[in-house]
């Protein structure tokens, strides 16, 4: 699949990524209450590359508490790792938005940062914003 789809933007396929079931609960009824249609989730960073690898998934979104890797190492590992050919436009979401931490994953490569609690609006908004970038592409 390229860049530039033809399809609605609610129609990308997102993957919610975190260890805690509760999170990725919450996640994906904000998205689905958003008109998201395609939205999986992983618990694992196995479930992640799993899931790169056999799914169609433009968007990742990726809790800050991951084991065994940070979320910066785990965003390069998407970043120049891609299983077909392109990356997934990332956000990050995290408890404090630091200068330190914007700046590691900026130089990490993500797309976007929020911070929790995740309020519904914020996420629908920089979906939006990945979304037409993605369109765009």
């Amino acid at each position: 699949m390229s860049h530039a789809k033809s399809t609605s933007p609610k129609r990308l396929g997102v993957l919610v990524v975190s260890q805690e079931r509760y999170f990725r609960g919450m996640l994906v009824e904000i998205l689905a209450g958003y008109g998201y249609s395609s939205v999986r989730t992983a618990e694992s960073l196995r479930a992640l590359f799993d899931c790169l690898g056999r799914l169609d998934v433009d968007l990742v979104i990726l809790d800050e508490n991951m084991p065994v890797l940070s979320p910066f190492e785990i965003a390069r590992m998407v970043r120049f790792n891609p299983s077909d050919g392109r990356r997934p436009r990332s956000v990050l979401v995290v408890s404090q938005a630091t200068r330190s931490i914007v700046d590691q994953a900026r130089d990490a490569g993500f797309d976007a940062l929020i911070t929790k609690p995740v309020i519904p609006a914020r996420l629908a908004k920089t979906m939006e914003h990945l979304c037409q970038f993605e369109m765009a592409s």
